[in-house]
């Protein structure tokens, strides 16, 4: 999906629980919804350490994005591809670095709002202070730099982007 709001998508996935709890294929305590942002990075990385998925770099081939700064390289079809275009992480999920932004679940916190000991699975609650949403991934008109696992954005929920979607996940209901 692209061009959608964070708003749109948040709706979709209360859409998508609704419809898929009243079939029963929800299990209690679960919903579909945006994922966090740690939990966006960590399938994203899929069990590297590394910037991408692939490796230290990202050059064209490997993803949808714009230019790569690896291989000094014009990648760009200006234009999102199709899902499954390009090959998947190590956990089989496509299009995690590059074709859209991803929304998340995260309010846009910057660093001040996460905690100054070590966390597991930080999550920055929606609040009046932190208007915008995270956005992850890079995009098809983006530079490799900016498709980095730990890219992060934030924007506004109200608009669409041109190069801006979402993915869903069915995870555990957020406090």
């Amino acid at each position: 999906v692209e061009r959608v709001t964070w708003n749109n998508a948040v709706a979709y996935c209360a859409a998508l629980t609704a419809s898929e709890q009243a079939a029963g294929r929800v299990p209690a305590g679960y919903v579909y919804r945006l994922p966090t942002e740690a939990e966006w990075e960590y399938c994203c990385r899929a069990g590297t350490t590394t910037e991408f998925h692939t490796g230290a770099t990202l050059v064209c081939g490997q993803a949808n994005f714009g230019y790569s700064y690896h291989s000094n390289t014009n990648c760009t079809i200006n234009q999102t591809a199709v899902v499954g275009s390009y090959a998947p992480n190590a956990w089989g999920l496509h299009d995690m670095h590059g074709n859209v932004w991803e929304w998340c679940q995260d309010s846009w916190g910057f660093s001040t709002s996460y905690p100054s000991a070590a966390v597991t699975d930080p999550f920055v609650a929606i609040g009046p202070s932190t208007p915008s949403r995270v956005f992850r991934g890079g995009s098809w008109n983006d530079f490799s730099r900016n498709c980095r696992s730990a890219s992060r954005y934030g924007l506004y929920p109200p608009y669409t982007y041109n190069d801006g979607g979402f993915r869903v996940v069915l995870a555990p209901v957020l406090p």
